[in-house]
């Protein structure tokens, strides 16, 4: 389950795509998030907290800067 899910620069990448029905695809292409978008998609995308929390931390850090 996480080897489809990486977060970089405080955005959360997917491997899969959007299909017709709204779902998410696993496996197929590249989808990016934010964490606020990662919150409403946890359950489709396979994102926990550990990821959001993680993302949300590197944004605040980056912005520090």
């Amino acid at each position: 389950m996480s080897d489809n899910v990486r977060v970089e620069r405080g955005w959360i990448y997917i491997k899969g795509t959007r299909q017709d029905d709204g779902t998410i695809a696993m496996g197929t292409g590249e989808m990016r998030f934010s964490p606020f978008e990662a919150i409403s998609q946890r359950a489709d995308a396979q994102i926990t907290w550990g990821h959001i929390l993680k993302a949300s931390v590197q944004r605040l850090a980056f912005w520090r800067r």
